[in-house]
């Protein structure tokens, strides 16, 4: 398993099965355009976790372990919050990734540049056909928050550790997109390639970025 330099960025991935995709750039939601990543060698991104209520307790440890590891951030795991109801769309019977993001975002603890919200429960947001898609994930584009669901990504999952290589390669690349990097054109193996509406591309997309992306993230950062 390929793992980047340590003075690299914590990054993110955004998802939805079978026919459910990454949305294209131009539709991610935008975050806070002047939100400021710290600069320099000294300074971490720190990045807190909030679980939802029903998630495996077990994602919250495995995501700190894996992006601590993988982009050298500071992560915390922040207390269970239950779903907000306001999200709660129920003529689908899920939730709106949408307004979830905007709950994480007023969850977001003082001194933290970024937040992830895991849960369980389908997710769903609209998209330029679709008033609502299920989702694997979503994140604002520029930050501050981004949410993802194993709902979808457990239905075709072989075994556990095959379902846990599908959600951190979401929570990477969702993380990935709240730094404002878009969908890789670059690579086809760089794990910010769009989906392109298949479960298959979570599968076939490796656990790294291409140089193009790594050049990008650069530009948030200063890396050794």
């Amino acid at each position: 398993m390929v793992h980047f330099s340590k003075h690299l960025i914590c990054v993110f991935f955004i998802f939805a099965l079978l026919t459910s995709a990454c949305h294209n750039n131009d539709n991610l939601p935008q975050g806070n355009s002047s939100f400021n990543f710290p600069i320099g060698l000294d300074n971490k991104i720190k990045v807190a976790i909030l679980p939802f209520s029903g998630v495996d307790p077990t994602y919250s440890k495995l995501l700190k372990s894996e992006i601590e590891l993988f982009y050298s951030c500071e992560v915390t795991v922040l207390k269970e919050h239950t779903l907000p109801a306001f999200a709660f769309y129920q003529p689908r019977n899920r939730y709106k990734a949408d307004s979830l993001l905007k709950y994480l975002k007023l969850s977001l603890p003082k001194d933290y540049n970024l937040i992830i919200g895991i849960t369980g429960t389908d997710i769903s947001t609209k998209d330029d056909i679709h008033e609502d898609w299920g989702v694997f994930g979503l994140g604002f584009m520029g930050g501050p928050s981004c949410i993802i669901s194993d709902f979808r990504l457990k239905k075709s999952a072989i075994d556990k550790k095959h379902l846990q290589q599908r959600i951190i390669k979401v929570a990477l690349h969702e993380l990935g997109h709240t730094l404002g990097l878009p969908h890789c054109t670059s690579s086809n193996k760089c794990l910010m390639k769009d989906a392109n509406g298949t479960i298959k591309s979570v599968d076939e997309e490796e656990k790294q970025l291409c140089e193009s992306c790594k050049i990008k993230l650069a530009s948030f950062r200063t890396i050794k």
